[in-house]
């Protein structure tokens, strides 16, 4: 039995279709893009390798290199990172970066100071790759 919408449905189960049965979202009565943040960009994120040697072993938050994943150059003023890796969507990043005087990120360079210390924002970014560095 092939899964559709409408049996799907009977099941109890999601909305799967086929490749041949299926509809672009905008051609589905009632579909509206849902509001989201401006990606700023592809990023990709290398994480060290895991720490100590028994089965327990676990990812450092130290270490981790954060690049453009278009151009690969790094971004050096990231200083914190919140992965979403939402199931039926796209996995995005919240990176925590320098800002410049009008509030755009700075992916590279010196921190810009204003009247309450450092200038910081959290900007979106659509994840492009995800690696862990092997042991050397």
């Amino acid at each position: 039995m092939t899964l559709t919408t409408e049996n799907a449905a009977a099941a109890g189960r999601g909305g799967c279709r086929t490749a041949g049965e299926a509809t672009a979202p905008q051609d589905v009565p009632g579909w509206a893009a849902e509001p989201g943040p401006p990606y700023r960009g592809l990023v990709s994120i290398e994480w060290p390798a895991p720490s100590g040697g028994s089965v327990y072993a676990c990812l450092l938050g130290r270490g981790v290199k954060v690049a453009d994943a278009v151009t690969g150059k790094a971004i050096t003023t990231c200083s914190d990172i919140t992965i979403h890796a939402d199931a039926g969507a796209l996995v995005t990043a919240d990176l925590t970066l320098f800002a410049d005087k009008d509030g755009e990120p700075l992916l590279d360079g010196n921190p810009v100071l204003g009247g309450d210390g450092i200038r910081t924002g959290a900007f979106p970014f659509v994840v492009a790759e995800m690696r862990v560095r092997g042991k050397a």
